[in-house]
């Protein structure tokens, strides 16, 4: 597992060879995210298996969603890589949201410091989620810097249109008919 993510962050070779680091990587993240999203909302062991379903039914479909725009934008910008490698690097891209835990946990401690810290940790990981996407898409697709970068920002953009069309639709049909 850190052979991959250091090769996510510093190597030059393509990240194909890690299916098994990657499945690893989605089913750690998601029980860590089930554990935040029960403790947030004060669940028990229960709370975190149903928040651990719930999160790989959404995970999966956000990931092959992902997986499809990444690949899209990446074959769009001159990428050479597969739906699968894409579907890869999304996983072995998100894995530094499995350090949110102190970030919730910072957040929670009394006063402006607490707040600040939360903050800034969610910053960190929030931050460090798009260098890592970037460069495992990079790798993924063969493409440059500016273009991996390129294809997540064209990504989180149809990413935020669909979410809002998937709202508005209904407004849509309410008010139109």
């Amino acid at each position: 597992m850190l052979d991959a993510l250091f090769t996510t962050f510093f190597g030059a070779q393509s990240s194909r060879n890690n299916q098994s680091v990657s499945i690893l990587i989605g089913f750690a993240l998601l029980s860590i995210l089930s554990l935040n999203a029960a403790g947030k909302v004060g669940a028990g062991i229960g709370g975190v298996i149903v928040f651990f379903l719930l999160f790989l039914v959404a995970g999966l479909l956000g990931g092959l969603w992902l997986a499809a725009a990444f690949n899209f934008f990446a074959q769009l910008l001159g990428g050479k890589g597969s739906a699968q490698e894409s579907l890869r690097a999304v996983l072995l891209g998100l894995w530094p949201l499995m350090i949110s835990g102190p970030a919730i946990a910072a957040s929670q401690w009394p006063g402006i410091l607490g707040q600040f810290l939360g903050l800034l940790l969610g910053l960190v990981v929030l931050i460090g989620t798009l260098i890592t996407l970037t460069r495992s898409i990079g790798q993924a697709h063969q493409l440059q810097w500016g273009k991996a970068l390129l294809t997540v920002i064209f990504t989180a953009v149809t990413s935020m249109l669909a979410w809002l069309g998937f709202i508005l639709w209904p407004l849509v049909l309410i008010l139109g008919l």
